[in-house]
């Protein structure tokens, strides 16, 4: 769910961009700009459930909401671990900002460290890819990847071995070893290839750069900032921003299924922003305006 679209402050009927993504019943929020607690309060994912904070880089509207929603969610009391997840720069200020003020937190709060120059982090059934993109200041873009499936479960192969439907067929494809009237019958006998998980990237703050291709190639769904219309583009190469359009050849060119603008000039009125849509849409028809608090499921590819 995309809470808010706008880029550099929040203004009236517009939040920043920040986008919760719920996977296993836990909640990852990728950025928290000034008043992000209200749109999520709104969305009723439940803020008991967030686990985990992503964070692009260590300019104020991507971070500025981070310490109220931290409070928030103590109010909710979770029965798990928090994680801040960022560059360096970025825990420290959140570090800082928390002994400063000073909080309760009624969980444990853990800090990991991304490297600049990219990599992985792993996490409970999927894998968050991160690679630095091009801003003002070091800036790191997302791909949260599921974990793969079992492959397809073939009854009739498990029939033919002689094991009956019930507890053994649910053991087989969580990739179990069963045994049958004394003999082995192993997962890769009765299942196909294994399946692909479900793809979600979320880019922002960055003039075009290779790292924004290599995120966005085999995505399910993508945030991915159009914070410039055409007209602006000189705006947009100074500031290290994407336009609408550049936004949207990359999504063609990646082959990304699915794409939603977000992080939006606010010099732009909410009457004036289809005219981005329109010019990532001359483009590529699978990018469109992200509408904040509208949820947008991630169907399974297969």
């Amino acid at each position: 769910m995309v809470l808010g679209l706008g880029g550099m402050m929040p203004m009236p009927g517009r939040f920043l961009t920040a986008v919760t993504l719920r996977h296993r019943g836990q909640i990852t929020l990728f950025d928290c700009g000034e008043g992000t607690q209200v749109p999520l309060k709104s969305s009723g994912f439940g803020i008991g459930r967030l686990s985990r904070f992503v964070l692009s880089h260590l300019h104020a509207d991507h971070l500025t909401g981070v310490p109220g929603m931290l409070m928030l969610l103590a109010q909710a009391e979770p029965d798990h671990d928090v994680q801040i997840i960022g560059l360096p720069e970025v825990n420290r200020y959140v570090r800082t900002t928390r002994r400063i003020l000073h909080f309760y937190l009624s969980y444990d709060l853990h800090y990991s460290n991304l490297d600049p120059a990219g990599g992985s982090w792993r996490g409970d059934g999927f894998t968050l890819h991160y690679r630095l993109l091009d801003h003002t200041a070091p800036t790191l873009g997302f791909a949260y990847e599921e974990d793969a499936r079992p492959g397809r479960f073939y009854v009739e192969r498990a029939q033919e071995l002689g094991v009956a439907e019930g507890p053994l067929w649910g053991r087989l494809q969580r990739g179990e070893t069963v045994s049958v009237r004394g003999a082995k019958v192993r997962p890769e006998q009765v299942l196909g290839e294994p399946r692909r998980g479900r793809k979600f990237v979320y880019i922002t703050d960055t003039a075009p750069c290779e790292n924004i291709m290599e995120l966005l190639r085999g995505a399910d769904l993508a945030v991915i900032e159009g914070m410039f219309a055409e007209e602006h583009a000189a705006e947009a190469a100074e500031k290290k921003h994407l336009t609408a359009r550049q936004a949207a050849e990359f999504v063609r060119d990646s082959g990304c299924a699915r794409a939603l603008l977000g992080h939006v000039s606010p010099r732009y009125k909410n009457n004036e922003l289809a005219v981005l849509e329109d010019e990532a849409r001359g483009v590529c028809d699978r990018v469109s305006l992200a509408q904040p608090l509208q949820r947008y499921e991630i169907v399974l590819p297969d």
